[in-house]
């Protein structure tokens, strides 16, 4: 076997440009997601910096495009803020971008929650107090936080119970 022989600077960022190129097209990515992912591809830390700025200055890739994708891709899920923010925090997102990201204001996350509880169960079943909490730490477990939770208990039980009278 013949060994590869070592590709110069422009050759590796050619070929790196063109697989960031081809992993942006399949679906938007952090910044930090596809830097690691030149990395994982074999490219050295300068080429994959060279390439993540060449994609920031044509503004295939950005945080903040990200961001407020990830938070409407999150709540369609029926997760909620504390969960998304996480997530996003993971995937390197700074406080302001997540700030910018979270800066939605057709968003009720107050709503959502009911709305999750709504499909998940009738509201004739939380009169016990350990089955509403038992979907309390439900609502907890998907990233709302107690207010929303409770919210979302307390509307479902008083809907229910508008609807017996």
């Amino acid at each position: 076997m013949t060994e590869q022989p070592e590709l110069s600077f422009e050759e590796a960022f050619t070929a790196a440009r063109a697989y960031a190129m081809r992993s942006l097209g399949r679906r938007e990515s952090a910044e930090s997601e596809l830097l690691m992912r030149l990395r994982k591809r074999g490219y050295d830390e300068a080429v994959s910096q060279a390439v993540l700025d060449y994609c920031r200055d044509h503004q295939w890739v950005s945080d903040e495009r990200y961001g407020a994708m990830a938070v409407r891709a999150g709540a369609a899920k029926g997760h909620g803020p504390t969960k998304i923010r996480f997530d996003l925090r993971r995937k390197g997102l700074s406080d302001a971008e997540l700030e910018l990201a979270f800066d939605q204001p057709e968003l009720d996350w107050f709503e959502l929650a009911l709305t999750l509880l709504q499909r998940r169960t009738d509201g004739a079943v939380l009169k016990e107090f350990k089955v509403r909490m038992k979907w309390l730490k439900y609502l907890l477990g998907r990233g709302f936080n107690q207010d929303q939770a409770r919210y979302a208990l307390d509307t479902l039980l008083a809907e229910s119970e508008a609807g017996d009278n």
